[in-house]
């Protein structure tokens, strides 16, 4: 009797789709970083510049994990669109704070917020990214048929 064994196209689509987000996730949470982390920027040009490449990159993310969410388990959707939804609201008071209080004074709350909550967030999102639920159970059924 012969084994099932899953089709190699599908398993490469979902590694490369889950390799795409992972380098997505991260580039996004560098762009906060950044953004985080600008010291003495007087005139407000680089903080400007920041700004406009984290709003890049949350679109760059979000219009790329929709077009590949559908090679991806249900939890790793669930982590990553929990992720886009925490960047967006981060996004919003980030700019709030910095127009009513200026970028000097909320630079080390958005400092402390990135690298606090999004990190783990991000953690969290691309370490479901490196599991597959479907492998150790395709093994198995592998294993007992090759049994028989």
């Amino acid at each position: 009797m012969r084994t099932t064994q899953a089709k190699p196209g599908r398993v490469e689509r979902r590694q490369r789709a889950a390799a795409e987000i992972h380098n997505m996730l991260a580039d996004l949470y560098r762009g906060f970083v950044a953004w985080a982390s600008l010291y003495g920027d007087t005139d407000g040009r680089y903080e400007q510049d920041q700004r406009e490449r984290v709003t890049a990159l949350i679109d760059h993310l979000s219009n790329g994990y929709l077009a590949r969410s559908m090679w991806l388990e249900p939890g790793a959707r669930k982590k990553i669109e929990e992720f886009i939804e925490m960047s967006e609201d981060f996004y919003s008071r980030f700019c709030a704070d910095i127009e009513e209080r200026g970028y000097a004074k909320t630079r080390k709350r958005m400092t402390n917020r990135v690298s606090r909550q999004l990190r783990s967030l991000r953690k969290v999102a691309e370490s479901s990214l490196k599991e597959d639920p479907e492998a150790p159970r395709r093994l198995r059924w592998r294993m007992r048929l090759q049994r028989f």
